[in-house]
């Protein structure tokens, strides 16, 4: 038999604000033509032209710089798959480009079943090829640092001025990791982010700070934040701010402007972060505790 003892509760409710000068906002911006998308949480007391520039420094220090050559890709293949579609004329020659046009968007759309086992295959075939040439870059980054060691125990048997400094250990090891290295950047299509002035001036800074080759690939193995750049590759440094409201007006909910540079924008979205009401309930542990009494007669 089991009895239990009365609960003893307590309850409390803690409301949020409704002063509208503390409303919180929660604003996403997308990268357009990448399809990218980053929330942040702004307060009202920022006006528009405010909240934009809190959205760009939060871009170059959150978002992957911008890779135009990912665009490319994509459009390579939807040509090529235009490409090989020709148009008949049956009734003769005549210059309706309109209806060819509409022949060769019917006679895509009757091949799109298959178009995605293309797709499949070419994204298989490059990240197999990724992973090839990434495990080459491993390999000779890490024989680079190996010999880089060996250098350094031999250059404390040398006299002081005949040390080489990390700039010139940079450019003695480089040409072993090089082609890896190009490969690998053209590969994964960033190779217009680094050039070779910048890859030798943090290989000698990972020299000079005793840093392991997994440090010094951390740069070239996946795409950083803007900031992580030279400025004169960011592709974006002057921007445009786009609003149908007035910029000097507060944020509020349902707000939507556009942030544009040369190459590409960013769409901002501003949504009102909902009244939160937060209940609090104290459950005494004693409430959880039973007893059970066993009887004379019960089987052990």
């Amino acid at each position: 038999m089991t009895k239990a003892l009365p609960p003893s509760r307590s309850l409390s409710t803690i409301r949020g604000s409704s002063v509208s000068s503390s409303r919180i906002f929660l604003v996403t911006w997308d990268l357009v033509l990448q399809g990218k998308s980053i929330a942040l949480i702004l307060p009202s007391l920022l006006s528009i032209q405010r909240a934009a520039l809190v959205v760009l420094e939060n871009y170059y220090k959150d978002f992957t710089i911008y890779n135009p050559n990912l665009l490319t890709a994509s459009k390579f293949r939807a040509a090529k798959h235009m490409a090989g579609l020709k148009v008949y004329n049956v009734d003769g020659p005549s210059n309706n480009a309109t209806g060819q046009s509409r022949a060769m968007i019917a006679a895509a759309a009757r091949r799109r079943d298959s178009s995605h086992n293309e797709l499949y295959y070419e994204e298989a075939e490059h990240e197999r090829r990724v992973k090839k040439r990434r495990a080459r870059l491993v390999v000779a980054v890490e024989e680079a640092f190996v010999h880089i060691q060996r250098l350094q125990a031999e250059e404390q048997q040398k006299a002081p001025g005949e040390v080489m400094d990390p700039r010139e250990a940079a450019q003695a090891i480089f040409p072993s990791m090089a082609r890896a290295l190009q490969k690998y950047l053209r590969t994964t299509r960033q190779q217009h982010h680094h050039s070779m002035e910048s890859i030798l001036q943090h290989l000698a800074f990972c020299i000079t700070n005793s840093m392991t080759p997994k440090a010094f690939l951390e740069r070239y193995l996946s795409a950083g934040p803007t900031l992580q750049y030279d400025k004169e590759r960011w592709l974006s440094t002057q921007w445009r701010l786009v609003s149908d409201e007035a910029v000097t007006n507060g944020l509020r909910d349902g707000i939507v402007f556009v942030l544009k540079c040369l190459d590409f924008s960013l769409v901002v979205n501003v949504k009102k972060i909902p009244f939160i009401i937060l209940s609090e309930e104290f459950i005494d542990p004693k409430s959880h505790k039973f007893v059970l009494r066993l009887q004379s007669e019960t089987s052990v």
